[in-house]
C-alpha cells in the first residue's frame, strides 16, 4: 500500500544535486497515482528490481490497490471521477475519504463508483 506515488512533494534539490522530499513522511493512502511507484522508495525501476528479485527467490507477489486519492494533490484524470456532496448553502464539496464509520482523513479523497468509469480505471490501475 506505501509504495505508491504519495503526496511528498519530490523536488530537485540545487544544493545537493539530488531529489529530495518536502513531505517525506505524507500518508501512504494520500497516493497521486496509482499507476506509479513511489519515487521516495525508488520509483518504477526499483519496484521492477524487487519484482524481479521476489520472483528469483519464489516469493508470491501481492497486489493491494487503494480506493481513495490523494485530496490535494491528485493526478488530473481523477477530476470528473471525485466523490462530491452539496451541503446545506447547495455548495459542491469533495468528499474525503473515511473509515466507514465517524472518521474522516481530509488528506484522501474518495472517487465516484457509481461511475462505471471509476471501477475500470482502477482495475486498469491494479493490472
Amino acid at each position: 500500500m506505501g509504495g505508491l506515488e504519495r503526496d511528498n512533494y519530490p523536488f530537485h534539490s540545487q544544493y545537493m544535486n539530488e531529489q529530495d522530499f518536502r513531505k517525506p513522511d505524507a500518508s501512504p493512502l494520500a497516493t497521486i497515482d496509482r499507476t506509479s511507484a513511489n519515487r521516495m522508495l525508488g520509483g518504477d525501476e526499483a519496484l521492477k528490481k524487487l519484482v524481479q528479485k521476489a520472483k528469483q527467490s519464489k516469493v508470491k507477489i501481492i497486489t493491494d490497490c487503494l480506493a481513495r486519492i490523494s485530496s490535494s494533490r491528485h493526478h488530473r484524470k481523477y477530476k470528473n471521477l471525485l466523490l462530491n456532496y452539496l451541503d446545506t448553502d447547495g455548495r459542491i464539496h469533495i468528499c474525503y475519504g473515511t473509515d466507514g464509520q465517524a472518521q474522516n482523513f481530509e488528506d484522501t479523497a474518495m472517487l465516484n463508483y457509481r461511475k462505471i468509469e471509476a471501477w475500470d480505471m482502477l482495475i486498469d490501475e491494479v493490472i
